[in-house]
């Protein structure tokens, strides 16, 4: 029995090496394909159906073109320079058929009609409402999808005529009703009395910046202007520039010495802040004539007395009095004459005094007293 089992056993280690040996492992499990390869070979796929589409078209609609017969008639016209002569159909129909050629039935042809270049009208012929009737005439030209022959127009062939050119007749400009602008230069005294005129209105709402601004380019345009420096010397003075404005009206008076409205100005603002001898100097030579004399000859009389320059006020005075014949400028003669010593003179200016109506009760007891003192001497 032992040997029986030591068989067995050989029998079936034998067995299980043969088993082991032959054994043929199972196939790894399929992995699943993933989604992106999927869409790449769609998409790869469906690129070449797409390109050999395109291919096949073109390579069909190259051989149809080159199939198709293009048939011209061209319009017989007396200006061309060689005369071909074409056959002309004879009195048809309007609408005729032709027998298709060969190449026409062997291969399907779209289509064309023939159109008479001739009976079309000329560029200079048309219409700016020709727009409808060429869309018509399209229309009518253009041959249905069923009809699988050639339509030939079978009017006779009329020789053109060269279409005259026409001529363009240039129509002067009508007045149309715009406005013409013209421009005008004004010259400086214009400019400056313009600049002025706004000056003053911008003052009359206020807007002082602007008055000096508009004032400022006016002395630009005509410094010797007398309103306009005058009023922006006046407007620099009352804002506090004092030294502004006498220089400004210096300026002036160098240029027209004798210019009175400077002068009485400049004598003002001199006299106000103290400086009466530049006052008195400014004054020495007046115009007579000038409608500001009576004011500056005022102006210098009371200059000079303040200055103690007596006979010279009293001149002054006298040519003030014997002007206006006021009681006031024989009474202020007398005073300055008095004052300067010169008695007689200064009597006869007191009497002189007394004569005038003018003269108030206070101002007559006065000369009387002064009368009284004087002739006892």
């Amino acid at each position: 029995m032992s040997v029986i089992n030591r068989m067995l056993k050989d029998l079936d280690q034998r067995q299980q090496t043969a088993r082991t040996q032959t054994y043929t492992p199972a196939a790894v499990a399929p992995q699943p394909i993933h989604w992106v390869w999927i869409i790449v070979t769609v998409l790869f796929s469906a690129a070449v159906i797409v390109g050999g589409l395109n291919l096949w078209w073109m390579y069909s609609d190259t051989e149809q073109q080159d199939q198709e017969p293009v048939q011209v008639v061209e319009a017989n016209s007396a200006t061309t320079a060689n005369n071909t002569q074409q056959e002309t159909f004879p009195e048809q129909p309007k609408t005729a058929f032709v027998e298709p050629s060969q190449s026409s039935v062997r291969s399907p042809v779209k289509n064309q009609a023939i159109v008479d270049v001739s009976a079309l009208p000329s560029v200079a012929e048309v219409k700016p409402n020709a727009t409808t009737q060429e869309s018509s005439t399209e229309a009518s030209l253009t041959p249905s999808a069923d009809t699988t022959e050639l339509a030939v127009t079978n009017e006779p062939k009329s020789e053109s005529k060269p279409v005259p050119s026409a001529k363009v007749v240039k129509k002067p400009p009508q007045n149309t009703g715009t406005l013409e602008v013209t421009r005008v230069q004004l010259s400086p005294k214009e400019l400056a009395a313009n600049n002025l005129e706004k000056a003053r209105a911008a003052f009359d709402k206020g807007n002082r910046t602007e008055g000096q601004t508009l004032l400022e380019k006016a002395l630009v345009v005509k410094p010797d202007h007398v309103e306009v420096r005058s009023e922006l010397a006046a407007y620099w003075y009352g804002r506090g520039m004092t030294t502004r404005a006498l220089t400004l009206l210096q300026q002036g008076l160098d240029m027209r010495p004798q210019q009175a409205e400077w002068q009485l100005l400049f004598a003002r603002i001199l006299e106000r802040i103290g400086r009466v001898e530049q006052a008195y100097t400014a004054l020495l030579n007046i115009r007579d004539d000038a409608p500001e004399a009576p004011e500056l000859m005022k102006l210098r009389a009371a200059a000079a007395t303040q200055l103690g320059y007596f006979n010279e006020a009293a001149a002054d005075y006298t040519v003030l009095a014997s002007e206006f014949g006021e009681g006031r400028w024989w009474l202020a003669a007398a005073v300055a004459h008095e004052d300067g010593n010169n008695l007689e003179a200064a009597v006869r200016c007191y009497q002189q005094a007394l004569q005038s109506r003018d003269l108030g009760n206070d101002a007559r007891e006065y000369v009387e007293q002064r009368l009284a003192i004087l002739e006892g001497y």
